[in-house]
């Protein structure tokens, strides 16, 4: 089994699917990319590293009334619909490439490293 397809199955036993996400931040000028969200009683977190590509496609047609940074947890809109991993190669370099749904947000990964933590 390839590592993708172990770590896609790790993030399905959380039951993502319609899951709040509370968080997304990078740090390092994109090197890091970190996704929270609710798994029942805890927290999952996504932590990507050794990112070389972060794509960000926020729907236009969703009109942001105020900064998310002021809504409350259960204003947030981001809910997980879908999240699709594979291993790529690239000039010989192994690399994850992970899609990733929660409309209004998509978002797209390359990345090196993958972590799948539960809190």
């Amino acid at each position: 089994m390839m590592e993708a397809e172990q770590l896609l199955k790790k993030i399905e036993e959380s039951h993502y699917w319609d899951a709040r996400v509370k968080g997304l931040s990078t740090s390092f000028f994109g090197d890091e990319l970190d996704l929270i969200y609710e798994d029942d009683d805890r927290e999952v977190v996504l932590k990507f590293s050794n990112c070389y590509q972060i794509k960000y496609n926020h729907a236009l047609n969703y009109d942001k009334e105020k900064p998310v940074r002021e809504l409350t947890r259960n204003q947030l809109p981001y809910f997980l619909q879908n999240i699709e991993l594979q291993d790529c190669i690239y000039n010989g370099i192994k690399y994850f490439k992970c899609k990733i749904s929660m409309p209004p947000l998509d978002l797209e990964i390359l990345s090196k490293d993958l972590i799948v933590l539960k809190e």
